[in-house]
């Protein structure tokens, strides 16, 4: 059993970042499969087991530590362990990343997702880190504290806007606050109690960047998100519930878009912006569609016009609104933002005046 057991802490060792790539990869992949919406309730109890396991190896990686330096005969590394503690830091980071990158437009969320990727693959050039207490509780906290603004509206109190941030920044408090006290009462207890000033001044200025992150409009507006948005030349209900509308279709290689980024309208005739919002079931929230042309003399876009309307959530699709715009010649662009700006999803395109546009039917 000995030689056994000697051989695979040999190939562990020999092949360690490989076995971890691949155990991170497969991570991702299966919360990639997994992670649909976010109050999907298998992958939020994913998440949740995935946060007290963490929680739970953070507090026997430290015992395992003091236990190291109060023994002359010190443990074995405990490599499993830490293994599992990469898994389920990067599990939750991937998670995050399809939720978030889900969440606003690609521009206005790069830096938010790039930090998220940063944490699940970086993890793995930083393994080492792992067995320090203000490492994993930083990792940690960021983790939870980016859960529970996804989990506040989503479950609580069903709407999104500042206040309910500071909510979720406030659940996120009072839980890592629990988690530390009782790590340092029952594991440190009345060693190495100056670190718990340490780790608890590493959670306040974690907390500090992601409430400036959230206010610069850097942090995606979760848990919504665009499903569909388009620019149409006419817009009928029908008798189904659903749409009935002509527009300019794009080329065929152009994949990303529902309507072609150049627009031929007839002079005074209206345009028409189409979207459609996920929300998670029981949210509602007001949603503006902000209209917007480039001026070429000052180089800015200019406000024109807004709408608000409430979305309420459940739908897969997502809930469908529209406003309409009568235009001039120049670059349009059509914003779906939260009742405090946070930008959902954006349309830009170019208004021509003119007629005999070649239109295509669809029902939305």
């Amino acid at each position: 059993m000995d030689k056994w057991r000697e051989t695979l802490l040999i190939l562990w060792k020999r092949y360690e970042r490989h076995i971890s790539m691949g155990g991170l990869l497969a991570g991702f992949l299966f919360d990639l499969w997994l992670a649909k919406r976010p109050d999907s309730t298998a992958d939020n109890l994913l998440i949740v087991l995935y946060l007290c396991i963490a929680a739970g190896l953070i507090v026997v990686l430290n015992m395992r530590t003091l236990r190291r330096q109060m023994e002359r005969d010190h443990p074995s590394e405990p490599l499993f362990l830490l293994f599992l503690l990469q898994f389920c830091f990067g599990g939750l980071a991937s998670n995050f990343i399809i939720l978030y990158g889900k969440s606003g437009t690609l521009g206005g969320s790069m830096l938010f997702v790039v930090l998220l990727v940063a944490l699940a693959f970086g993890n793995e050039f930083q393994k080492e880190r792992y067995q320090q207490l203000r490492f994993n509780v930083a990792v940690y906290y960021f983790l939870l504290l980016t859960y529970c603004v996804i989990a506040v509206p989503t479950y609580i109190l069903h709407t999104v806007g500042a206040t309910v941030f500071l909510v979720s920044v406030a659940l996120s408090l009072g839980l890592i606050t629990c988690f530390l006290w009782g790590l340092f009462k029952w594991v440190f207890r009345k060693q190495e109690k100056w670190q718990m000033v340490e780790v608890s001044a590493i959670v306040g200025g974690i907390c500090l960047v992601f409430m400036l992150l959230y206010f610069t409009h850097i942090i995606p507006p979760v848990p919504l998100s665009l499903k569909q948005i388009g620019i149409y030349h006419t817009l009928q209900k029908n008798d189904h519930g659903g749409y009935f509308a002509t527009y300019e279709k794009p080329a065929w290689y152009v994949f990303w878009r529902d309507t072609d980024s150049k627009y031929t309208y007839a002079p005074a005739s209206e345009a028409y912006c189409f979207s459609a919002v996920f929300a998670p079931g029981k949210l509602s929230a007001p949603i503006v569609h902000q209209w917007e042309k480039y001026n070429d003399k000052t180089r800015k876009w200019e406000l024109v016009s807004k709408f608000s309307f409430p979305i309420n959530g459940g739908r897969d699709g997502g809930y469908r609104g529209w406003s309409a715009k009568v235009l001039s010649p120049g670059r349009w662009r059509c914003d779906i933002e939260t009742a405090r700006g946070q930008l959902i999803g954006r349309i830009s395109f170019s208004a021509l005046e003119g007629g005999g546009a070649n239109l295509s039917t669809i029902t939305l």
